[in-house]
């Protein structure tokens, strides 16, 4: 007598098996949600914004990409971002825990750091845009970046 595909003998328990393997391969290959997210900043780019010169962070070929803890950039890329929030929003308090400490008093290590990514909440609070600690498009299009004088700062958005 045959065994049907779930039956309990050898067969059924073999093919069982097979059927678990192909199906946690396929969700351990199938692409992941963040794939969709835009790629890591690792160069800056020069735009002119209200006839100023402006470094922005950027990817490769792309204006959409994210800087955070779990988005290491290049230590200039962060560097150059860290250096403008603390010039641009110096006197807005870091968040949580570390809201006693201004952005302006930053370090630019070029890490993104504990302290980085609260200058990064504190300024998006203070743009408007989700707080999350991820540099990405959202914050991009309301913050302001130093000028290639590196006195003073624009808008990305005209």
């Amino acid at each position: 007598m045959r065994e049907s595909f779930g039956g309990r003998g050898r067969r059924g328990r073999a093919l069982g098996l097979v059927v678990l393997a192909v199906g946690a391969a396929a969700v351990a290959f199938s692409t992941p949600a963040s794939a969709a997210e835009p790629p890591r900043c690792t160069t800056l780019t020069d735009m002119v914004r209200s006839g100023h010169t402006i470094a922005v962070p950027t990817a490769k070929g792309s204006t959409l990409c994210q800087i955070g803890r779990d988005y290491a950039a290049n230590a200039t890329v962060v560097s150059r971002f860290q250096f403008t929030m603390r010039r641009c929003y110096p006197t807005l308090n870091l968040a949580s825990p570390y809201s006693s400490e201004k952005v302006g008093d930053l370090y630019a290590d070029g890490s993104f750091g504990a302290r980085t990514e609260a200058a990064l909440k504190a300024v998006q609070r203070y743009i408007g845009t989700a707080a999350d600690g991820i540099y990405g498009p959202n914050t991009r299009d309301r913050m302001k970046f130093i000028d290639d004088r590196n006195r003073d700062c624009y808008a990305y958005r005209r």
